[in-house]
This record gives structure tokens, C-alpha cells and sequence, in this order.
């Protein structure tokens, strides 16, 4: 699956809701397996955006490294294109029905966080709960 940076980038908080959900251990599993390659990359995307801060970034006088308001522009902007790369992630799409077994609680930011990674429910999902 080819997709944005900064898609998922916009999803790991919605991602992180769904992994920290207490269900059932095969739920629990399924979701684990599909969501572990997207948790990695956002993994490498966090430790570029360090690097990215050490390059831009001084201490503070409590000694942390900080980006100052002169070299943020510059932070962000090549932060902003490193984002706007592809990535091609061998990932399952997540089933809808099984966010939905889940029970999962979503805000429809959440959803449209992670449109891309969620699968189309099934049509007879969507007649069972319109009627």
C-alpha cells in the first residue's frame, strides 16, 4: 500500500486509541498484526523528526533541545517535505467489522484520520444497521 507520510502521521493518535483498547485477545491480535508495520513507520518518522530537531535545535537553560522561533520555519519546512514523501507499506487494510466487534469509540476526526487505513464495510453491515 503506497501511502503519504503525513497520512499516517495524522492517523497515529486515532491508532493509538485503537491499540490501547482493552478486547478480546483475537480482536486484539488481528488489529496488532495489521497495525505493527504502521506503528514502525511512524517509529523512523519519529526519529527523523529528532534528527531533524538536533540539526535545528539548542539547549535550553534546563539543557533540552529545543527548536528556537528563528529556526523553526526552516524545521518545519523541511519536516513538511519529508512528510509529503510515499511510503510503501505492505499492510492489511483494518476490516471495518473489526473495529466494529471491538467496540472501539471513535470521534469522526479519528475516522478521517484513518480512512485510508480502513477497509469499505460490507454492504450487509451497512443495510443491518440503516434498517
Amino acid at each position: 500500500m503506497k501511502i503519504l507520510l503525513q497520512d499516517i502521521k495524522s492517523a497515529e493518535q486515532a491508532m493509538t486509541k485503537i491499540l490501547m483498547t482493552p478486547m478480546e485477545f483475537k480482536l486484539s491480535y488481528n488489529i496488532e498484526r495489521i497495525l505493527d508495520k504502521v506503528v514502525s513507520q511512524i517509529k523512523v518518522m519519529e526519529d527523523f523528526r529528532l534528527k531533524l530537531v538536533e540539526k535545528y535545535g539548542s539547549k535550553d537553560k534546563d539543557n533540552k533541545l529545543i527548536v528556537k522561533p528563528e529556526k523553526y520555519d526552516a524545521f518545519d519546512k523541511e519536516y513538511r517535505k519529508y512528510l509529503s514523501h510515499e511510503s510503501d507499506i505492505d499492510i492489511r487494510m483494518i476490516p471495518f467489522e473489526l473495529l466494529e466487534k471491538a467496540n472501539i469509540k471513535l470521534s469522526p476526526a479519528d475516522m478521517i484520520s484513518l480512512k485510508k487505513f480502513i477497509a469499505e464495510p460490507l454492504p450487509e453491515v451497512i443495510k443491518i444497521k440503516q434498517g
